[in-house]
């Protein structure tokens, strides 16, 4: 009984072992933005979700842009007492909101932060700077976790030389770039956040 026992323990500590490990690799952070799509799309396409001012809408549940799309963050304070943040892209989420910026004109994207509706923005025009903005909506939390996972804009450079400056050197004195400019604010839009 005790040998049966302790194969039984033998092949069940492996298994715990690699569901920790997995657990551990889930990123804490989910940025996802959906678009609009059509009511009649059906459940294995769309969604129904709420627009952060309260009103229904019909979403895709794939999300165009991710976290992993994410390469940098500028937070920033907004009007209402709350956070925003520009999200500087990588090469394939600055192509996805290219493109989705041309064939969904017209529509809404919406944006999710671990699963809570921040922002949602009318698509006016097309957007190929890579640059996506969350005016308000994020709590300090939220940014507490942006900034560990992605880097700032505007502290990479800062960074860089504090890591690469040996002993005694003095850093690099290049001034640090400006953030990006904020676009034009979208609440006359009927459907801006």
């Amino acid at each position: 009984m005790q040998i049966a026992a302790m194969r039984f323990f033998r092949f069940l500590l492996p298994l715990l072992v690699l569901v920790f490990i997995a657990a551990a690799k889930k990123p804490p952070l989910y940025i996802r933005f959906h678009t609009e799509a059509d009511s009649s799309s059906g459940s294995s396409f769309a969604t129904q979700a709420h627009l952060p001012s309260g009103e229904g809408v019909t979403l895709s549940k794939a999300a165009q842009i991710t976290e992993d799309d994410i390469k940098a963050i500028y937070p920033f304070p907004a009007p209402d007492g709350t956070m925003g943040c520009a999200l500087k892209l990588e090469d394939h989420g600055r192509l996805a909101l290219d493109t989705l910026s041309v064939e969904y004109k017209g529509g809404i994207l919406v944006g999710f932060v671990n699963g809570r509706a921040v922002t949602a923005m009318v698509i006016d025009r097309r957007v190929s700077d890579g640059i996506l903005y969350i005016r308000s909506g994020l709590t300090p939390a939220e940014i507490e976790l942006m900034r560990k996972k992605y880097s700032v804009i505007g502290e990479e450079k800062i960074k860089k030389s504090a890591s690469t400056t040996r002993r005694g050197s003095i850093p690099d004195p290049t001034p640090v770039p400006a953030p990006p400019p904020l676009p034009p604010d979208p609440t006359s839009s009927p459907r801006g956040d």
